[in-house]
């Protein structure tokens, strides 16, 4: 049965923020992208994950596809796909040299799922996710689907200190003072922009 979508989320905030992120320059998206993939990729989360989750950008979201030029041997990269028995979540699947993509139905490249390349959510240890905004607190605003929320509904049981880690990825005027965090909100463990790297809940890094 297909999962319901849980309601928007002040969707007047939403539109404000995806229209200020599509208005900036693609040579500023990349830049400031860019600063941010550097504050990423010097933390102790980054260096000591071996299978990390990445996304494709699109509608002027900021960039993590560079996080892959500095990655360590023993690293391996997955990107999100649609869940093809449309329960509303995400599979993760290894992304490479040999990774072919097709548009899902939102119009967004993904991997094709074969099984053989799926990784389970539970098993990543790093996930870089997009987000419309965040407050101090690592509450997440997405798009508004709930994919990454119930593909990591798993992690409401479980400490934020245990795997995967959560980080959001996002330009600085993206943090907000407050979001109202919903009972499936699935909270950030981290975030990086091109200011500042934060560390929400447990401060272990």
């Amino acid at each position: 049965m297909p999962a319901t979508s849980p309601p928007p989320a002040n969707p007047s905030l939403r539109r404000t923020m995806q229209r200020q992120r599509a208005a900036l320059p693609q040579a500023l998206q990349a830049q400031l992208s860019q600063q941010a993939v550097q504050h990423l990729t010097k933390q102790r989360a980054f260096r000591n994950a071996r299978h990390i989750a990445l996304y494709l950008p699109v509608r002027g979201e900021a960039d993590p596809r560079n996080v892959r030029q500095h990655a360590l041997p023993q690293q391996r990269f997955y990107l999100p796909v649609l869940s093809p028995f449309k329960d509303g979540r995400l599979w993760f699947v290894r992304w490479d040299a040999n990774t072919r993509f097709r548009l899902n139905r939102f119009r967004i490249p993904e991997p094709y799922p074969r099984y053989r390349d799926r990784r389970p959510a539970a098993w990543l240890d790093l996930v870089i996710t997009p987000l419309v905004a965040f407050d101090h607190t690592g509450t997440r605003m997405g798009m508004g689907g709930g994919f990454y929320d119930r593909t990591f509904g798993f992690k409401r049981t479980r400490s934020t200190s245990k795997r995967p880690h959560l980080c959001g990825f996002a330009y600085s005027f993206q943090q907000i003072n407050y979001l109202m965090r919903q009972s499936w909100d699935i909270p950030l463990d981290m975030v990086s922009s091109e200011q500042s790297f934060f560390h929400f809940g447990t401060g272990i890094y």
